[in-house]
């Protein structure tokens, strides 16, 4: 009789130590999986992330900005104007919800003279879609 219960008992152990490790092996392979589709998510964003920072670094785009600046103040760019540089934040970079691309940009090196823009494809390429100007660039311009 002793040696059916310990017998019984090995049983049990040995069935302990398979549903063990079973688990383990099981949240093993769940935590692989995690990681794996983690890192493929990760990977996709910064893909994407990387294709709006080409378009944005685009000669078209810094057209479509400097003919934004132009319809701000006739002057831009140039001597005698308000707007005299800029420079975009890359940093800013972020996709539209509604398509395109919201960036912002930096004036005369003040990072309180700010204007972001949403630029979209269109069938002619490249074109802006707005402005949201700072309240402190808009103060200037109205002078």
């Amino acid at each position: 009789m002793k040696k059916d219960k310990k017998e019984k008992e090995r049983a049990l152990s040995e069935v302990k130590k398979i549903k063990t490790r079973t688990f383990y092996s099981i949240l093993g392979i769940c935590l692989v999986i995690v990681i794996v589709i983690g890192g493929k998510v990760y990977m996709d964003n910064k893909r994407f992330h990387d294709e709006m920072v080409n378009v944005v670094k685009s000669g078209q785009a810094k057209k479509e900005i400097e003919i934004g600046l132009k319809n701000l103040d006739s002057k831009a760019l140039t001597p005698e104007g308000i707007i005299k540089s800029y420079e975009i934040d890359y940093e800013s970079i972020e996709h539209n919800p509604m398509g395109g691309i919201m960036y912002e940009v930096v004036v005369n090196q003040d990072k309180d003279l700010t204007i972001e823009f949403d630029i979209s494809k269109d069938s002619d390429g490249l074109k802006n879609g707005g402005a949201v100007i700072s309240e402190k660039l808009s103060d200037l311009l109205e002078k």
